[in-house]
């Protein structure tokens, strides 16, 4: 890659066009230029079938933490905006930005070693992003450490970034949400989309809140979906709801705590027996549920998802992940083989299915006006009736053994 013609930058877009058409491509004269410039032959009267697609650049990445790519970070970033800045139609084009900037710090990075973050990375940041008229949603991945050079540089130069719609910031990067006026969806949390959320509890907890009081500046936020580790306690204490009055789509995707960490339980037997024993009595799940936190647990979020004055629509985890006492399913295919494996299949299904009903029905008591609810893969069909009543629906409603057969046939 680091001896083509076309501009790295343009590769690692991966579009298909440019898998198909590389060798033409890169035998064509001045290439790089030619691709910056839609006035040039190349865009304008192209050779048959090497027609350029109109969303060549739609995505960009700046990202150096991918398979088999083997860069170092901060020299990555600085070579991508260099070749950016001099590609008018990439920065015209663009409409969503993905930066992920992973910094090599010793030799367990195979043997890579960041040097220090250059001076000038924030500055030509925010250079490019000012250039990029057209941007709907941003990726913005960097570590807590050296974000805030970031935010102390675009605040400075009064970066506003105007048609940003879709965010997801890694942690301490709260500064960009006053930045994008007409932000409708954040996504935010999780280590597996950034590596800076895997912070000590400490760090995180002041990160998250943050971000929860930055979005009070976006009074255009529509969405929001909880990638990991948002806890109870902190969705109460920051007040959530208040800092998102607008919200109508709410997603959790990640697990479900009720402290700020899932691996501190001292707090567990301060939950309240009464809660516990009262949802038992109305959802009849004694026998399934053993400890009387869980039930607890998803009854705080509920109470706190039903402040939210606009919500609806609550995407919830699958019931696996919903910690009721059921678990999923073996991992292993050949668990669901033969017809002993096909039996164990449709028995796990049926659990599933009556977690899903339980839960879907909490819902409902909980937050009645919701118009659509989807539980993992499974969306209800939610049917308001005159007198106020709602009736769940589910794609297995009055066929559960069709719908078990049809997912494990004989």
């Amino acid at each position: 890659m680091a001896n083509s013609s076309i501009p790295t930058f343009i590769l690692d877009t991966d579009h298909p066009w440019l898998s198909e058409n590389r060798p033409w491509l890169e035998s064509y004269p001045d290439v790089a230029n030619a691709l910056s410039d839609k006035s040039s032959p190349l865009w304008t009267n192209p050779s048959p079938g090497h027609e350029i697609p109109a969303d060549l650049f739609s995505r960009i990445n700046i990202d150096n933490n991918k398979p088999d790519v083997s860069r170092l970070g901060w020299d990555n970033a600085i070579a991508r905006l260099g070749e950016l800045r001099s590609c008018a139609a990439a920065l015209q084009d663009v409409r969503y930005l993905h930066v992920y900037i992973f910094v090599h710090k010793g030799q367990v990075d195979n043997g890579l070693v960041d040097r220090e973050m250059p001076s000038e990375l924030p500055g030509m940041f925010a250079d490019v992003l000012a250039s990029m008229p057209h941007l709907e949603r941003l990726d913005w991945g960097l570590d807590i450490e050296h974000t805030v050079a970031f935010g102390e540089e675009f605040a400075r130069r009064n970066l506003i970034l105007p048609n940003v719609r879709h965010l997801i910031p890694g942690a301490g990067s709260h500064y960009l949400l006053p930045m994008c006026p007409a932000l409708e969806t954040l996504e935010a949390g999780s280590f597996f989309h950034h590596a800076s959320w895997n912070e000590p509890i400490s760090v995180d907890q002041y990160s998250r809140r943050d971000l929860v009081r930055a979005a009070s500046a976006a009074s255009s936020l529509k969405e929001f979906t909880l990638l990991g580790g948002w806890s109870t306690r902190m969705l109460e204490e920051t007040e959530v709801f208040k800092a998102m009055p607008n919200l109508v789509k709410l997603s959790i995707d990640g697990a479900l705590y009720s402290i700020e960490s899932p691996y501190e339980f001292e707090d567990l037997e301060r939950e309240t027996w009464e809660e516990g024993e009262l949802l038992k009595a109305n959802y009849d799940m004694c026998s399934i549920i053993k400890e009387p936190f869980i039930l607890t647990k998803i009854q705080r979020y509920l109470s706190i998802i039903s402040k939210f004055p606009k919500l609806e629509q609550l995407c919830l985890p699958e019931s696996s992940e919903l910690e009721l006492g059921f678990i999923g399913g073996s991992r292993c295919g050949n668990a669901y083989r033969g017809p002993k494996g096909k039996e164990y299949g449709r028995s796990v299904t049926r659990q599933s299915i009556e977690i899903t009903e339980l839960v879907g029905d909490m819902v409902i008591k909980a937050i009645p006006n919701l118009k659509i609810l989807s539980i993992g893969n499974c969306q209800a069909t939610l049917i308001h009736n005159d007198n106020g009543d709602v009736e769940v629906v589910w794609p297995w409603t009055g066929r559960v053994e069709d719908y078990v057969s049809e997912a494990f046939p004989q």
